[in-house]
Parts: C-alpha cells; structure tokens; sequence
C-alpha cells in the first residue's frame, strides 16, 4: 500500500506540472466520432502567452490550461472531450442526466465506448450527480490485479478514491449532435439489454444482491472491460 501511495503522489505531481504532453479536443460529438481532433496548441494566439498544455487533479475536478486566456477559455466553455497524451476527460459543463446536471464546470475521466460513444464516470449523489475527478482521497492507481479492476482499461489511469468507485456511475453519451447534452445512466435495464448475449458477465452483473453496488463504476467497469467495450 505504501508503494501505491508514493506512485500516487508521484503521478499526482507530474500531472501538475508543465510537460510537452500531447494534447487534442473535439468540440462535439460528431467530430469525437469522426476522428476530427484539434491540437490544443492551435487555440493559442500568435504571439500569445500560452505555453503547453497541462492537465491538473485538485478538488476533486480535472482542469486544462494552456497559460492563454483565450485558449484556456475555450476549454472551459466549448469542447466537449480532451485527449491527453491518450487518456479521454469529458466536458461536463453541458452534460445532465434527465433532471439532473452533471459538474457544470469541469472535467471528468472518460473512455471510448464500442467505438463511437463516450463513457463517462460521474460521481452519484441522492439528488443528482457531481463530476467524476475519480477521487477525493487518492489512495492508489489501478494496475494489473490491483483493487479488483483489471489494469488501466486501454492504457487509460483509473484514480481511485477512499471508497474505490463504490459511489461512482457510468453514464453513456451516444446521442446525435441535436441533443448532445444528454447522456444516458448505465441501468439495469440498459446492462441486460447490453449483456443478453453474453450469459456469463450477465450473470456477474447480476451476482451483486445491493442495487447501488450493482450499479456503481466499481461493479460496471471490469464488465465493460470483459465485453471489450472500453477503448481509448
């Protein structure tokens, strides 16, 4: 456990500092889904302050900032998915779920889903849901056989909080760019439908008696991964 600590710290810190990581966006889904990515650099205007891009972990939020104001402006407010140096952060600005909002201001974890849909992991709340920074209280990275969930799915970091991803959910943005917004929550319903021709995961998704752990991120990922849905 100590050694995951100190992984943690040490990944923590470099993932706020500034690195020539390669950094791209698509502002809609449409773009995401045709491959159409942007460099983030390009945002910078010439003669601009702006210098590399960089990815920053704190309260519970993943943010992007480039140093340019203009740049840095854009990422907050107009595009919809980062990919950092491989690894997917959705733009939850504009994003709900029925009734409720996603975090109206930040990024959170993400992953391709079957190809051309976005998974997103939020943080669920009685009343709604928060951004899915994927942890308050880091207490380790996923790796191979560590806290049950298979590797980084894809190559892609899975950061932990204190109680795992018990209290997370998935959420599936597949709409078409006329109602980008919604995203759909990774029910029963919708996991037996997704499952029906695969008995044995199936069967594992069903194998958890309690209905939030059977819907948390924690119970749903590694079966995603199973299926071979999650891709970077």
């Amino acid at each position: 456990m100590k050694k995951i600590l100190m992984l943690a710290a040490i990944m923590l810190a470099v993932m706020t500092t500034e690195t020539r990581a390669q950094a791209k966006f698509c502002k809609s889904l449409s773009e995401f889904q045709a491959g159409q990515w942007t460099a983030v650099s390009s945002l910078v205007k010439e003669g601009g302050k702006g210098h590399e891009c960089k990815i920053e972990f704190s309260d519970n939020e993943f943010k992007f900032k480039t140093g340019d104001n203009n740049a840095d402006k854009t990422l907050r407010k107009d595009v919809l998915v980062v990919n950092y140096d491989g690894h997917l952060y959705a733009n939850c600005r504009h994003l709900s779920c029925g009734e409720f909002s996603l975090d109206a201001n930040n990024y959170a974890q993400a992953y391709r889903f079957g190809g051309d849909k976005l998974l997103i992991v939020a943080y669920h709340i009685n009343d709604g849901t928060f951004l899915a920074s994927l942890a308050g209280d880091i207490v380790g990275i996923a790796t191979p056989g560590v806290g049950g969930l298979a590797a980084s799915v894809a190559s892609n970091v899975i950061w932990y909080s204190s109680k795992d991803l018990k209290a997370f959910r998935c959420y599936l943005l597949e709409k078409t760019d006329e109602n980008e917004g919604t995203v759909q929550g990774l029910n029963d319903e919708y996991m037996e439908k997704l499952l029906a021709d695969s008995p044995t995961l199936l069967k594992s998704y069903k194998s958890a008696e309690k209905k939030n752990f059977r819907l948390s991120a924690t119970h749903i990922l590694p079966i995603l991964q199973d299926k071979g849905l999650l891709k970077d």
